[in-house]
């Protein structure tokens, strides 16, 4: 396993090097970093002065059983992502396990991600879809094809809406051996907000 990943690293270094990807990356880490932290300015000024985040999600606990909040969270994560994120790294702290409650909210958004692709793949099967967007966005889709993995990155790290990236990815034929490795990220996105969010709430 150790070797495929590192084989895999390798050819998507050489790919982005050919391609002009990594000062494609480049241009957006300013936009990655303002958004972790616009985020968790917006969440702090919420928490302040509009309602309390913690009395927030008990209320929504008290509604929802906690069965009932991740099944919200995942169909949320393959359609449009209606539901932020954050909003449930902030629960999973409230939980009797908030690091194996917040390690199933990141298993669950990576694997509604491959859901979101293999939808998007069913999309393209449509002609309305083909002949009214595909086609349409010619230039886009050859952009997503030479910078998808690119692409994927930010929106499993930033406030880019992650579900419908995937479904572009899919509908695209974005190579799924790649789309499975790279949306790995999507850990590391919890793994940071929830070390951050976990101190500030």
């Amino acid at each position: 396993m150790p070797k495929r990943i590192s084989q895999f690293l390798k050819s998507y270094h050489e790919l982005l090097v050919r391609t002009g990807g990594y000062t494609f990356l480049r241009s957006n880490l300013l936009k990655l970093g303002a958004s972790i932290i616009i985020i968790l300015g917006l969440f702090y000024l919420i928490d302040v002065f509009v309602i309390d985040l913690d009395d927030a999600m008990s209320w929504v606990t008290q509604i929802l059983s906690p069965m009932g909040v991740v099944s919200l969270f995942f169909i949320s994560e393959v359609s449009i992502g209606f539901i932020s994120p954050e909003l449930l790294i902030v629960w999973a702290d409230e939980t009797t396990n908030p690091k194996w409650t917040l390690l199933l909210l990141a298993a669950l958004s990576y694997g509604a991600g491959i859901a979101s692709y293999s939808l998007g793949r069913y999309w393209a099967t449509r002609k309305v879809v083909r002949e009214r967007f595909l086609e349409r966005h010619k230039n886009t889709m050859e952009q997503l094809r030479r910078f998808g993995g690119l692409l994927i990155i930010l929106a499993a790290l930033t406030p880019l809406p992650y579900p419908i990236v995937c479904q572009l990815c899919g509908m695209n034929k974005y190579p799924f051996k790649y789309f499975v490795w790279i949306t790995l990220v999507r850990f590391l996105r919890f793994g940071l907000y929830g070390a951050l969010l976990f101190s500030a709430f």
